[in-house]
């Protein structure tokens, strides 16, 4: 019977996909030791002989009446004959037990399972041998049992893909790369294996992707598939991949997004902080271990090596595993990739900073990475990649070396965001003068060299030819729509004076166009804006293109077909300026102005509701409730109409309903919480936001302030650091971690 225990079952065996029987080896003893006359004394003289017939009982009570054929105190000899045999079993198991020594009960279970372990690797090997057997039915009852072993016998069978008998190595081939080794139990959660039947059937590129879902699993419930893969995956790269996503586990708690500027000021105690999140982080140190042990493939030994937590931190011995990493990818080798040693340098470059005075090491081992990025043509999206984790690891030296080594023609044409990074970094290093210029010649987009041998003030030369720009180009629309693409970029990397910038340049003249990409930078600036709680500088953004949908009838009928809610937003806003300057008829009027321009604009029904107060009038009161209901039905009914739709959709839309249905929920449970509506409802209808789409940081803080609202400050505190970590420079996301954190902290016991 299989344990309940994953890291027992590996021990043993994984189920059998053919439903082949399977026979678990257990420890043996010879009979000679096991023999009562070799302990000095025989049995005969103390159990009796079992009388004749008896064998035969049957198992129904027996009758009190005197057996035919039985002497008359049988009852009397039966109950002597089962008092004796127990004793005499005792005793034996007893002399046994000292003449073997004796055991505590801890190291008996651990010779046990030695034995265990040892003879199973016995029988896999004899097994192994008999893959090359001249029988054909003993080969194929060979390979039958040893996929009985399962996971078990995978690290041998690997092994005998090299043997030197064709036939064995042949055999073991075909049993390392067919799917009758599985990978699941039956006992694990439905999503963990529905996931690993898709990473199974997935394509190289996929698996990654299925690999990050099974660590972002709740509860840590991908971590054992997650150590089997380690384990037993036949692609080393796969395997050495699986192997980093428990690794990235290691790294120390920390809060995303509080560098961001301007400010959040959030600000956390470290005592406090490690209460708040004390069942957040559950060491698993014993399960990969334990999961991990029976396993020589080179992924297994990296999660012995980061989950035994040896002090002081091995440097060296990870320096000399990425050393043969570095080997392996420059030999062109099948075992790793250029991409996997960027994700394992970067994590080891991590691990190392945040070791004492370990800067440097991590230093010298990132400096290892853009050397492999620009042996090739240089790769835009991972040059860029690369210089947004060196800022993010506070490692900004990194983004300015690989600037160095790019070849000389490269920058001129290398992606702008490229070279706000390099901007960023040298403001991070203090040179915050030479980072305005590298910044503001960007943004005109003019081309610079950087001169290292010079003064750190006269580094940079920006009279270069081709500095001219054609005005007319600044006016395109192609143009216009790599300025706003790049805004959003700087948007997610915090960097939101730069971003503005951007979009107001991409705006400049056609504030007032019906043009799509007009609407769409109106949308990105405004929301940057309101997020800061600019709502004011949003509105006047909005002036000139609000007042033409207003009175132009054709204008409205060019932009109705778009659905962002421009002239919604320009209401609402003016609402949330008023509200803040103390004028709460000016901001009922914009509100309500807001709600009819555009029922699904909850956040205007809920600025109305924040108005209300004791100076509310029964009419002002009654209008408010009106509009909250019909907003509410209207909600209801499209969830309704959603929810037939992927009952009957194709299976290739089903997944875009959903997201849809997803974020009328989000909608109606964020309206609900922020009125009068019942909570218990909203954070259900929340819950199911969030496990529909559970990637949009939008959904998580929704469901964050339902946690608030029913009363469970410290659960609202945890999802919403989900929320962050899917866009750490949000400032909204951050002032409500804050409000959260200090609610939370109030709550902690005494002596916490």
């Amino acid at each position: 019977m299989l344990s309940r225990n994953p890291s027992d079952c590996q021990k043993f065996h994984a189920p059998n996909p053919k439903n082949m029987p399977f026979l678990p080896v257990f420890p043996t003893f010879s009979a000679q030791s096991l023999r009562p006359d070799s302990l000095g004394w025989t049995p005969e003289a103390t159990i009796p002989k079992i009388p004749s017939g008896f064998g035969s009982a049957s198992r129904s009570t027996p009758s009190k009446s005197k057996p035919n054929g039985f002497e008359p105190n049988f009852e009397k000899n039966q109950m002597n004959f089962f008092l004796n045999a127990t004793l005499a079993f005792v005793a034996t198991v007893t002399l046994w037990t000292c003449f073997a020594g004796a055991q505590t009960p801890q190291n008996a279970k651990e010779n046990t399972n030695q034995r265990v372990d040892q003879d199973a690797d016995e029988q896999i090997q004899l097994l192994i041998e008999q893959l090359g057997a001249p029988s054909y039915a003993q080969r194929t009852e060979a390979r039958e049992r040893l996929e009985g072993y399962g996971a078990l016998a995978l690290d041998a069978i690997r092994k005998a893909t090299l043997n030197p008998d064709p036939e064995i190595a042949s055999q073991a081939r075909y049993l390392a790369q067919s799917n009758y080794l599985e990978w699941t139990w039956n006992y694990e959660p439905f999503e963990t294996r529905k996931l690993i039947e898709k990473y199974k059937l997935a394509s190289n590129s996929d698996k990654i992707k299925h690999l990050r879902e099974l660590s972002d699993l709740d509860n840590n419930h991908g971590v054992a598939a997650l150590c089997r893969i380690s384990c037993y995956e036949t692609s080393e790269v796969h395997a050495k991949l699986a192997a980093l996503e428990l690794m990235k586990k290691l790294q120390p708690n920390r809060i995303p997004g509080t560098d961001a500027q301007p400010p959040a000021n959030l600000s956390f105690e470290p005592k406090i902080l490690q209460a708040l999140l004390r069942n957040s982080q559950i060491d698993l140190s014993a399960q990969v271990l334990e999961a991990t042990k029976r396993s020589s493939s080179s992924a297994a030994k990296w999660l012995q090596l980061a989950y035994s937590n040896p002090q002081p931190w091995p440097a060296d011995v990870w320096l000399g595993i990425l050393d043969e990493e570095q080997r392996l990818v420059e030999n062109s080798s099948p075992q790793t990739n250029i991409n996997l040693f960027v994700d394992f340098a970067t994590w080891l470059a991590k691990q190392a900073a945040s070791q004492v005075e370990g800067r440097q090491t991590a230093l010298k081992i990132a400096r290892r990475i853009p050397p492999l990025l620009l042996a090739g043509p240089p790769d835009p999206e991972k040059l860029t990649e690369f210089a947004n984790w060196a800022i993010e690891s506070q490692l900004p030296e990194l983004v300015i070396d690989q600037y160095r080594q790019l070849p000389k023609q490269f920058p001129q044409n290398s992606p702008t965001l490229l070279n706000y990074l390099l901007a960023k970094s040298f403001a991070l290093l203090n040179q915050k003068e030479l980072a305005d210029q590298i910044a503001k010649l960007t943004l005109e987009r003019k081309t610079f060299s950087l001169d290292f041998s010079k003064n750190p003030t006269e580094i940079l030369d920006a009279n270069l030819p081709g500095n001219a720009q054609n005005p007319l180009l600044f006016r395109s629309a192609t143009f216009s729509f790599e300025r706003i693409s790049l805004a959003q970029e700087l948007v997610e990397t915090g960097d939101f004076a730069w971003a503005e910038a951007e979009l107001r340049l991409a705006l400049e003249g056609q504030e007032d166009s019906p043009e799509r990409i007009t609407i769409l930078g109106l949308h990105t600036l405004t929301q940057l804006l309101h997020d800061q709680q600019r709502d004011k500088d949003a509105a006047d953004a909005l002036e000139r293109w609000a007042s033409r949908y207003q009175n132009e009838r054709l204008f409205r009928m060019q932009v109705e077909d778009l659905d962002l809610d421009l002239a919604s937003n320009y209401h609402l806003f003016r609402g949330n300026q008023y509200a803040q300057e103390n004028q709460p008829d000016k901001a009922r009027e914009q509100f309500l102005i807001s709600i009819a321009q555009s029922l699904e604009n909850v956040d205007a029904l809920i600025g109305l509701a924040r108005l209300a107060g004791p100076n509310e009038t029964p009419e002002q009161k009654r209008q408010r409730d009106s509009q909250q209901e019909r907003s509410i039905s209207m909600l209801r009914n499209r969830i309704d109409e959603i929810e037939r739709d992927i009952r009957v959709a194709n299976l290739m839309f089903q997944s875009m309903e959903k997201k849809r249905l997803a974020n009328f929920l989000n909608t109606l449970a964020w309206l609900m919480i922020n009125t009068d509506s019942d909570p218990r409802e909203a954070l259900l209808m929340s819950r199911r936001s969030c496990s529909l789409d559970p990637q949009q940081s939008a959904f998580q803080d929704t469901l964050a302030h339902c946690f608030e609202k029913n009363g469970q400050v410290l659960q609202a505190f945890k999802t919403q650091l989900k929320a962050i970590k899917l866009e750490p420079h949000q400032l909204s996301l951050q002032r409500a971690l804050n409000r959260f954190y200090e609610k939370a902290a109030k709550e902690l016991p005494p002596g916490d």
